[in-house]
């Protein structure tokens, strides 16, 4: 893990260092600040990961994976709105985004976004649920705790360190989902800089 966020940290900071120098005295815009905004959250959370991957904390690695997936969800959203100026600005203005209609009329709430960018990218309606579930408090915290005992009709249940029964599965998976929304959100912040 520390590896893919030392080379993701790396490509972050090269495609905000290239745009910098070729900006070369042209002025900034509204939706580059948002933009600036977006990479220093996901470069801040990112660098969060190893310690939560090597601690097993799967109740903060989680829902910081899906503030990820809300950055790349931000991005997306300039690319299907009528004037990314005006976006940034109701952004900046403090607004809340799901306020805002893309160039079709629809609000810009979470589900719409999915939806749209599910077109490019089909992993994300899944990802997205499952991340859901883990920061509003349901069933994948309770089966954390609690789980199947080995006699008939038991059940063991333990909470702090009694997570580290959870199946490497699930870190296998977390593994792909940091790769997976960063890898689209570099790629995002690079078609939004070649602008």
């Amino acid at each position: 893990m520390v590896e893919l966020v030392a080379d993701l940290r790396r490509r972050y900071l090269d495609v905000f260092s290239t745009h910098l120098q070729s900006a070369n005295g042209k002025p900034f815009y509204a939706s580059d600040l948002v933009v600036f905004g977006v990479l220093d959250r996901q470069i801040g959370l990112l660098e969060a990961m190893p310690s939560l991957f090597a601690e097993k904390n799967i109740h903060a690695l989680a829902p910081l994976l899906r503030i990820q997936l809300d950055g790349l969800l931000r991005l997306h959203a300039f690319r299907i709105v009528e004037s990314m100026h005006d976006l940034s600005s109701h952004i900046i203005k403090g607004k809340q985004l799901r306020n805002f209609k893309d160039r079709e009329g629809a609000l810009l709430q979470d589900r719409h976004l999915v939806s749209t960018l599910s077109k490019e990218l089909p992993w994300i309606d899944e990802m997205y649920s499952t991340l859901s579930g883990w920061v509003h408090l349901s069933s994948t915290h309770i089966f954390t705790a609690v789980t199947e005992g080995e006699e008939d009709r038991t059940i063991k249940v333990g909470v702090g360190g009694f997570r580290e029964n959870l199946p490497e599965g699930l870190w296998e998976e977390a593994r792909g989902a940091v790769g997976a929304i960063h890898e689209a959100t570099i790629s995002m912040v690079e078609a939004y800089f070649e602008r």
